[in-house]
């Protein structure tokens, strides 16, 4: 068909920008959910507002300050360090192991990867509550299960005290996010290619050689990506401390996280009363911990994809 010759050509500005009409709506959503609640929030943070009522007093940056000195803050984010380096842990080796197994298409492959990874779909709510039952030392499965196999000694209140009660918290943590780290170490592992696996082996390689001089080095990218994910979910962690040990971080404060440090600040909990709320601090906890992950998290990707390069 002819072009029409009474129609304009598009301008330049048209050409070079024109695509941001379909980025648009995007970006209006992303304004609307994202950065116009965190704008109000930062407002909010401001002020010495309890949450309740309508005394609101500007303190400017006072609640940051504070917070620098606040010693529950840093038991909280030391609780979560330790949560991130165990699971960390416990991600590089059991999961990349039980990941390599997987590898090798046993018999049953899809019936195993299944049962890994049904944790994962599990609400951590109900998750907690499974476990809550099962540590229970009245009705729990676990301290008979002891008793049973001769381990008898073993048998605690395992949410009574602050060691083991951190120890529960990582254990249920791992076990509900394992599937992760099987499935992402899985994905790398089938993008090896098989001719450098073969170079290897012809060049003399043994088998745990192969795996550590070639196969390794090309799992950087899923141990990066694992490593953020990891770092970002368990200082997120509320669910399960919450449901397990309560908003106090029972006992003692021994299992507090930084999400029940907030949650309890900004809203209370049940030994609290309404003088004892501060919406505002809680609020900008919330931040100063957001901004910080978000520092945290840039520092891991650039170090670890300059590792990537490397390899």
């Amino acid at each position: 068909m002819p072009a029409n010759p009474m129609r304009k050509p598009p301008s330049q500005f048209t050409l070079k920008y024109g695509h941001l009409w379909f980025v648009l709506p995007g970006f209006a959503f992303f304004l609307a959910v994202m950065l116009m609640p965190l704008c109000f929030a930062f407002g909010i943070s401001l002020t010495d507002w309890s949450g309740l009522g309508n005394n609101v007093q500007f303190v400017g940056l006072a609640n940051y300050f504070e917070i620098l000195t606040y010693w529950p803050f840093y038991r909280a984010a030391f609780h979560n360090a330790i949560i991130f380096i165990a699971i960390l842990v416990f991600q590089h080796s059991v999961g990349l192991y039980l990941a390599v197994l997987l590898n090798d298409k046993p018999r049953f492959m899809q019936f195993y990867r299944t049962v890994l990874f049904l944790p994962v779909i599990m609400s951590l709510v109900a998750t907690g509550f499974v476990w809550t039952l099962m540590l229970s030392p009245n009705i729990g499965l676990i301290n008979p299960m002891l008793d049973a196999i001769g381990l008898g000694f073993l048998k605690g209140q395992w949410l009574s005290k602050p060691g083991s009660a951190l120890a529960v918290i990582i254990f249920v943590t791992a076990w509900n996010s394992m599937g992760w780290s099987i499935i992402i170490y899985l994905s790398g592992l089938q993008n090896v290619p098989e001719e450098l696996k073969q170079a290897a082996e012809m060049d003399g390689a043994n088998s745990r050689q192969v795996f550590w001089r070639v196969v390794f080095p090309q799992l950087s990218p899923a141990f990066t990506a694992l490593t953020v994910l990891t770092f970002i979910g368990t200082f997120r962690t509320f669910d399960v401390v919450y449901v397990l040990t309560g908003p106090l971080g029972a006992p003692n404060f021994g299992t507090d996280v930084l999400g029940t440090l907030i949650y309890r600040t900004a809203f209370g909990g049940s030994s609290f009363s309404s003088a004892d709320i501060r919406f505002a601090f809680g609020i900008a906890m919330a931040l100063l911990m957001m901004v910080v992950m978000a520092a945290i998290c840039w520092g891991l990707i650039r170090i670890l994809r300059n590792r990537e390069i490397d390899a």
